[in-house]
């Protein structure tokens, strides 16, 4: 598999890929569980017990998706075999269509902590009403330094220049913002 030549002071060593097998990697993983009908319906039992007819599915999924995770990672059922013993309980879709194991995954991983689950309409409204004040507290400190800036000594004001132009210890100040928006550059043109 692997040829050694001597050129000089060297020795280059060539790797005849072709002669490796990488399908033997594909038996190291474990083989996907298939289930009998009896046991998925033992597992439909499990989740009846969850289940109440008329229920909201969002809420259940959000309250069971560490559980039917638990169930595909550790006792190592397909998220087709989950779904079809939530089908068998009558726990369905959204649209009212029985499950299937992608649509059910994916599901799971808008619930799961961390998952890609959009903002709720509450959460939507406490960020934009955190922005508006964010951005309030930031127009009044920009208005107070404006009006400190007018009342400055020249030479204050071209230390905070200076400062500006040669460091980014202003940024995200109300005086960095300040001098950005004046139309201050942020680097010196450099002297001949």
């Amino acid at each position: 598999m692997v040829q050694a030549t001597e050129t000089g002071h060297r020795t280059i060593h060539r790797i005849n890929f072709l002669a490796f097998d990488f399908r033997h990697k594909k038996r190291l993983m474990p083989k996907p569980a298939t289930f009998t009908p009896a046991e998925i319906s033992a597992l439909a039992d499990r989740l009846r017990e969850n289940w109440r007819p008329g229920s909201q599915l969002a809420p259940w999924l959000r309250d069971n998706a560490d559980r039917l995770t638990k169930l595909n990672r550790e006792e190592r059922f397909s998220w087709a075999a989950v779904a079809a013993a939530l089908n068998e309980v009558g726990i369905l879709y959204r649209t009212g269509k029985p499950w299937t194991g992608p649509n059910l995954a994916k599901a799971v991983s808008e619930f799961r902590y961390g998952g890609r689950r959009n903002p709720s309409v509450e959460q939507k409204a406490e960020l934009a009403k955190w922005k508006a004040k964010h951005d309030a507290e930031k127009a009044d400190e920009d208005a107070a330094f404006a009006v400190r800036w007018e009342a400055m000594p020249r030479a204050e004001r071209d230390e905070f220049i200076d400062l500006w132009r040669e460091t980014d210890e202003l940024f995200g100040t109300a005086a960095g913002r300040f001098l950005s928006r004046t139309g201050y550059r942020k680097a010196r043109p450099k002297e001949n």
